[in-house]
């Protein structure tokens, strides 16, 4: 079955308030399971009528549901403010602890309320930095962990508040590692002593959902790429090493429907991760395509929602920052066939740094068009402004404009990307290159991260570059890589899993 045919094909969700009952439909004749099933999606009868049929059948019974969220980044007293990337993430760290809580008040309105909620990574906003004050070791640790008052203490209270179970995947933020220097990096221990004390979490976990599900949480920066001794250490990039890596591919041998969180996108994942394995699998990439039963793959650390369309072969989404807008997040519908619903498609504007507002008492329904109300909201252009943007074609370094009076709202926007790729109308040169490696570049605060790597900006890029210069962008990036030692990832690229 292909799942992603099976989301789009799917009707909305019917009314919440018909979703849960006690008896679930594992406990049917199988064939009655499918009949209910069948008899909800075609809301063609009312879900009540579905019940006056079989007793058990509600929208309940067949569905579980699940919160998402992703980057967080909890800022407490001890972080020092003005250290963020331009205007807008310097207003909005100071309102993380606000957001959260407003995600937390729309999330327990929800009704009926989640069966689990997920986050997608960056919990806490560089709480480990506390350590540099307080000792790189065991006796700052301990001092961390005393204290009355910091990021984790109020990250953790905020959270307290939402009642659903919680499972979580880790990001950059929630961890320490320079590269190089391994005295100025926290261990993977220490960080998952802080994740157990304050959230009962671990490194990487999974819960399964009813008879059917599995959610797998996955931690990206437990192999090489975040290993500060390691001489191939890159802390841009993503990997998960081998004792994880086998561990997931135990979960999946499971059989259930699964779907995997990770903060990193997978196109930030390296190839030939552990080269020596006799398992069959070599990376994240070869494991995943040793299994038939991945449904979906969301992920965080680009704080914009980015739809990775097909690039692979099960859907996979980027989720939104809660830092930004406290609707930031969405709801999941599972259903035993291993189809999922969205229960507010287009809440996240088309991949947005903001989303809507929905509600979710009975039916999910959209209530009005998020307003940015100050500088720590969306950026600019706003989504749907980009066309009318007024900006000049940036053909080197220094024609790039700051992000105060350039931070797009919406991701992987190519009416606005066309003018930065002239940069490159003669092919690798110096200012093409360095154009590309700095808007292109993997990090939540460039305005095209990962952009090359979405099917169909890739084309409208490849297109434009053979139709307006007879430039072949592939061969112009893959020369920037090798000519001029930049970092960047594309379609096809040797650097990480961006399949062609």
């Amino acid at each position: 079955m292909d799942s992603g045919d099976a989301q789009t094909d799917l009707p909305p969700p019917l009314a919440a308030d018909n979703r849960r009952q006690v008896m679930s439909l594992h406990q049917f004749d199988p064939h009655v399971e499918q009949l209910c099933l069948f008899c909800l999606l075609l809301q063609k009868p009312s879900a009540a009528t579905c019940t006056s049929f079989w007793p058990s059948c509600s929208r309940d019974t067949a569905y579980s549901e699940t919160g998402i969220l992703s980057d967080t980044h909890v800022a407490g007293p001890e972080y020092a403010l003005n250290g963020e990337n331009g205007p807008l993430d310097n207003a909005s760290i100071t309102k993380t602890q606000q957001r959260l809580h407003g995600v937390v008040a729309a999330l327990k309105a929800v009704s009926p309320a989640p069966q689990l909620t997920v986050f997608g990574g960056d919990v806490v906003h560089n709480g480990l930095d506390r350590l540099r004050h307080l000792g790189m070791n065991s006796t700052g640790l301990s001092a961390l962990l005393s204290e009355p008052v910091n990021g984790y203490t109020i990250a953790a209270a905020i959270l307290r508040d939402l009642q659903s179970p919680k499972l979580f995947a880790w990001g950059n933020h929630d961890g320490l590692v320079t590269c190089g220097d391994a005295e100025a990096s926290i261990s993977k221990q220490f960080t998952e002593r802080l994740a157990r004390y304050y959230f009962g979490a671990e490194l990487y976990s999974s819960r399964n959902l009813g008879p059917h599900w599995k959610v797998v949480a996955l931690h990206s920066m437990q192999g090489y790429t975040w290993d500060p001794t390691d001489p191939r250490c890159d802390t841009i990039l993503s990997s998960y090493g081998k004792a994880q890596l086998r561990w997931l591919d135990g979960q999946l041998a499971e059989g259930r429907h699964t779907i995997l969180v990770m903060h990193h996108p997978l196109v930030t994942a390296v190839n030939d991760e552990v080269p020596d394995t006799h398992q069959g699998w070599r990376d994240l990439r070869t494991l995943l395509a040793a299994h038939d039963n991945v449904r979906l793959v969301l992920s965080g650390h680009n704080h914009k929602g980015v739809d990775w369309q097909d690039l692979y072969p099960f859907p996979a989404l980027t989720l939104p920052s809660t830092r930004y807008n406290p609707q930031n997040f969405l709801i999941l519908d599972l259903l035993p066939n291993g189809s999922h619903v969205w229960a507010d498609p287009g809440k996240n504007r088309g991949g947005s740094r903001c989303s809507d507002y929905w509600s979710y008492d009975g039916d999910a329904r959209h209530e009005a068009e998020w307003q940015a109300r100050d500088a720590g909201d969306c950026g600019m252009p706003a989504a749907g402004d980009e066309a009318d943007f007024p900006l000049a074609p940036v053909l080197n370094a220094s024609a790039i404009p700051s992000q105060e009076v350039f931070n797009p709202e919406r991701s992987c926007q190519f009416v606005l990307a066309k003018r930065f790729l002239p940069a490159c109308a003669k092919g690798a040169t110096q200012d093409c290159c360095d154009v590309i490696a700095d808007q292109w570049r993997l990090s939540s605060s460039a305005p095209f991260t990962s952009c090359f790597c979405q099917p169909s900006f890739w084309q409208e890029s490849v297109s434009f570059m053979r139709e307006q210069y007879g430039v072949d962008l592939a061969a112009t990036l893959l020369s920037c890589v090798s000519d001029y030692g930049k970092q960047i990832v594309w379609r096809g690229g040797p650097l990480t899993w961006c399949p062609a």
